[in-house]
């Protein structure tokens, strides 16, 4: 720049010349690592303070990884809870970025080459120090991560090797010698444990509690209610004459009718005494909530979820509980007892407002063998006759 340019000339260029020496630095570096290779689109990369290599076309890690979950939502290949999780896990790994330092090009950002087993490790330290997640969080905070990973690699942006490692960084839940890994996901309560936990209600002095445990005993008694239904449970949903909630379920997004029994019906007849003007029934929300909203509902259903859960957690552990009690073993609990009692399955499944039957049975089959046995033994006079 001239002097004629204004008194800014000299500081523009000392700007300048550092962006020259900074760009040839860096050239220099890169023709060492590849021969030959330099470019125009290879030089722009650099001028607009892209990676190194240039490899990744200095593509941000979240937009990629936040791309992937967008295709495969949109294609059906995961679920709207699998997907609202991943845009969750990949809002705190910006946090992590940001808290830590460990952003580069900017605060809670970084691009696709540069993210390395070695940042994943401390991601993993991070959550379990900070954030005090159990491993089976971190395993399903990673799980974006990992994708993005690997479809990043048949692209060609993280090598294999690397990528291979940062693979590997998923944690292995230990294991009981004694635990029945095939019951790992689905947690019920007995008949005995339930009548333990209404014996615990009666005597309960936790005003605060004893509602959360109402709201348990409601999802059980609703056929087995999803939490996320409970707290968005709305009076219009409910018509007390033929018994029944008509409603979108969450999850699903599909309109689902649920019979109600004696004990739901009593249940909701107590909220009336002081929630029959508000929008919710239960008191888990607040009334603004926006049900169309998907970020403001995904975040309304975890701070929820995690305030019920950690109530029902003491009562569990108060009882003698082998497991954590939570919100949804009200759901399995429901499930699991009604096969027993020798319901069907096509009749649980639609109970549950699963999607088909093959869901249903893919997650409870294994608690069959008792009703297949009552049922055998109903035809075990009938099959006398044709003893031999």
């Amino acid at each position: 720049m001239r002097a004629s340019y204004g008194s800014e000339y000299k500081r523009v260029n000392a700007f300048l010349l550092e962006k020259v020496e900074s760009t040839d630095l860096k050239l220099a570096e890169y023709n060492q690592k590849h021969p030959n290779q330099i470019n125009g689109e290879v030089i722009t990369g650099f001028l607009q303070d892209k990676p190194l290599s240039c490899v990744d076309e200095g593509k941000d890690l979240g937009e990629f990884t936040m791309e992937r979950l967008n295709s495969d939502y949109s294609r059906n290949r995961i679920g709207k809870s699998r997907y609202e999780n991943g845009k969750s896990c990949m809002r705190i790994f910006g946090e992590f970025l940001r808290s830590q330092k460990k952003g580069t090009y900017k605060p809670d950002g970084l691009y696709i080459g540069e993210l390395t087993p070695e940042l994943v490790d401390d991601y993993i330290t991070w959550r379990r120090d900070v954030k005090q997640n159990g491993d089976e969080t971190i395993n399903h905070a990673l799980a974006p991560i990992l994708k993005a990973s690997q479809y990043a690699c048949e692209l060609g942006y993280i090598e294999p090797a690397i990528n291979n490692r940062i693979q590997n960084m998923r944690i292995i839940i230990k294991k009981s010698l004694n635990e029945d890994t095939e019951d790992d996901d689905v947690k019920f309560l007995t008949e005995r444990q339930m009548a333990m936990v209404m014996e615990y209600y009666k005597t309960c002095q936790e005003p605060r509690r004893k509602e959360f445990l109402e709201m348990f005993m409601f999802a059980f008694h609703a056929c087995g209610l999803r939490i996320i239904d409970v707290m968005t449970l709305r009076w219009c949903d409910i018509n007390f004459d033929d018994k029944t909630i008509r409603k979108v379920m969450i999850k699903v997004n599909k309109r689902h009718i649920i019979p109600l029994t004696d004990q739901a019906l009593a249940i909701l007849n107590k909220w009336k005494e002081y929630r029959l003007g508000c929008r919710f029934v239960f008191d888990l929300v607040k009334d603004s909530l926006d049900l169309d909203n998907k970020d403001e509902l995904y975040r309304a259903r975890t701070n929820a979820t995690k305030c019920i859960n950690q109530s029902l957690k003491v009562v569990g552990e108060q009882l003698g509980f082998d497991f954590p009690l939570t919100a949804h073993v009200a759901r399995h609990t429901f499930a699991v007892q009604s096969l027993n009692k020798g319901m069907s399955l096509n009749v649980v499944s639609r109970l549950l407002g699963h999607g088909s039957t093959e869901v249903t049975e893919r997650v409870y089959a294994k608690f069959l063998p008792e009703t297949l046995a009552s049922e055998l033994d109903k035809l075990q006079s009938d099959f006398n006759k044709f003893s031999i």
